[in-house]
């Protein structure tokens, strides 16, 4: 079994590479982005996660369902109620997981529901059944994570980032013991301060890691040597930029490897920023593969997924340094 810890995008991109794994995999995903929106539950990561694995995730818009329509968002435009985009088809997801809730099922057994009716063989785990938040503190002053990004575009200068709720979370039933029992786990390319910094910060999940047996590596999600080329990417390497910035941390892998070190033995460093990089990642006592982590055709993806998964391998059978 393969486990990986996902945030949105990023995270969406790289699991289509695995989504032949089928019940092999458990993701762990992100729910501090989750919102009330319009009195429904969304959770834009799990969401992302759920229909790229489906098949069905819309990669040019970086969310959402793949030839949705935006009917009834057209229609609360009427009442100002339409700063938080969700397709029609997108909706009825929302519609269910709340309806669910309210029945007083957990966020893991909507979400294994939802999974099973999608057809997805994959077991997806929410990080938490219980409420985290991820609020910006901007000059615009304190923001949930979807108010600072679609509602006010990203604009507003950062501060900092906290993670309401943290203190009083744990993690979801089985997260841990995926984390312990998986034969490989994976850290997806996603931001590492709002995407995976609230799920490493669950009790007992850098310690889970740090225990384990098996091999555990990360995938950047910087990559310096190239330019984003769409507008998702570009989007998300600012937003991603200001909340390390936020920390303290510069804009680059290796920053993000140091976020790290101690809980992975391997770091997939982008081909393209090997000469700038691998000396001071290697240097944190992890193996480093250098790969074409912008991987953008199917079978780009099916590549790179493979020589992740041979690398973790190899990292699993090596001590820890």
């Amino acid at each position: 079994m393969i486990a990986v810890l996902c945030g949105g995008f990023g995270a969406a991109r790289f699991l289509s590479g695995l989504g032949e794994r089928g019940a092999e995999l458990c993701c762990v995903v992100n729910t501090a982005d989750d919102l009330e929106y319009l009195g429904l539950h969304v959770s834009p990561d799990l969401d992302s996660v759920l229909y790229a694995l489906a098949g069905e995730f819309d990669e040019e818009r970086g969310w959402g369902l793949r030839g949705d329509t935006f009917h009834c968002n057209a229609a609360l435009a009427r009442h100002g109620a339409d700063w938080f985009h969700v397709g029609d088809r997108d909706l009825a997801t929302h519609l269910e997981r709340t309806r669910q809730l309210r029945a007083g099922r957990t966020l893991s057994e909507a979400t294994a529901e939802l999974t099973s009716v999608w057809g997805v063989a994959a077991r997806l785990l929410p990080m938490s059944d219980s409420p985290v938040r991820t609020v910006v503190r901007t000059d615009a002053g304190p923001l949930t994570l979807q108010e600072y990004l679609v509602r006010h575009h990203a604009g507003p200068r950062v501060h900092g980032v906290d993670h309401a709720g943290r203190a009083d979370a744990a993690p979801a039933p089985g997260v841990l013991d995926a984390l312990a029992a998986a034969e490989l786990v994976v850290l997806a390319p996603s931001n590492p301060v709002s995407s995976l910094g609230p799920i490493l910060a669950l009790p007992g999940v850098r310690e889970t890691l740090a225990a384990r047996a098996g091999g555990t590596v990360a995938v950047t999600p910087v990559v310096n040597g190239r330019p984003p080329a769409t507008p998702p990417e570009q989007g998300r390497a600012r937003v991603r930029a200001a909340f390390m910035e936020a920390r303290g941390l510069p804009h680059r892998a290796a920053a993000v490897a140091g976020l790290y070190a101690g809980l992975v033995q391997g770091f997939v460093l982008d081909e393209r920023d090997a000469a700038a990089e691998s000396a001071e990642i290697d240097a944190l006592g992890m193996r480093v593969l250098c790969a074409d982590t912008l991987a953008a055709s199917p079978g780009e993806r099916r590549r790179l997924a493979g020589a992740v998964l041979e690398f973790g391998r190899g990292v699993s059978r090596e001590p820890r340094r």
